[in-house]
């Protein structure tokens, strides 16, 4: 859906596609399912163990207000799991043999869309921190262009980043060899 709004240059090819590592999103899917178990945790702690509360607190009389209070805890719950899962579907890097184009989507109706061509490139980072990092393989890519600090491009948990380097420095020197090969046909 996201690739196909992607307007490519003539005859430009996509070589590489990437989302985060599927572990990223499994860790923050879990930090939300234990959201929306804690409510009704309570209520089943309550329901076994009902000594843990003073005898003088009746809890069948507020009813309506804890039921009330779960369900908005539920509905916000459930907001942060699909923003998770929004963030996850719709961020993507895009290698193709001309650029890069990075999609970030930062909240549900924003998103940012910048590229940087290849030649433009001069510094590509791996960084793999961690154990689970390095047994899963995935990490950070940082790419530096020639331009402005803030052009610099930076994303964490992409999966097989070496592998993503190797292609994006295939990339670069294949686009650098077909440049040079222009500008040495129009100058003879």
């Amino acid at each position: 859906m996201l690739l196909e709004k992607i307007e490519l240059e003539e005859n430009e090819a996509v070589l590489l596609t990437v989302r985060k590592h599927w572990f990223i999103i499994l860790s923050e899917l879990f930090g939300i399912l234990i959201m929306l178990a804690a409510p009704f945790l309570l209520i089943i702690l309550y329901v076994l163990l009902p000594t843990t509360l003073p005898a003088s607190i009746d809890l069948t009389t507020y009813l309506p207000l804890i039921a009330f209070f779960s369900a908005v805890w539920l509905l916000f719950s459930l907001m942060a799991g699909f923003s998770i899962w929004t963030h996850y579907y719709l961020d993507l890097w895009i290698v193709t043999d001309r650029r890069i184009i990075v999609i970030d989507q930062v909240g549900f109706f924003n998103r940012k869309v910048s590229s940087f061509r290849l030649e433009r490139l001069q510094d590509i980072k791996v960084l793999i921190a961690g154990i689970i990092p390095t047994f899963l393989n995935f990490g950070t890519i940082r790419a530096q262009t020639a331009s402005a600090a803030e052009s610099n491009f930076a994303s964490t948990g992409l999966p097989d980043p070496r592998n993503i380097q190797a292609v994006i420095q295939k990339a670069t020197d294949e686009r650098l060899r077909t440049i040079s090969g222009q500008i040495t046909h129009l100058v003879d």
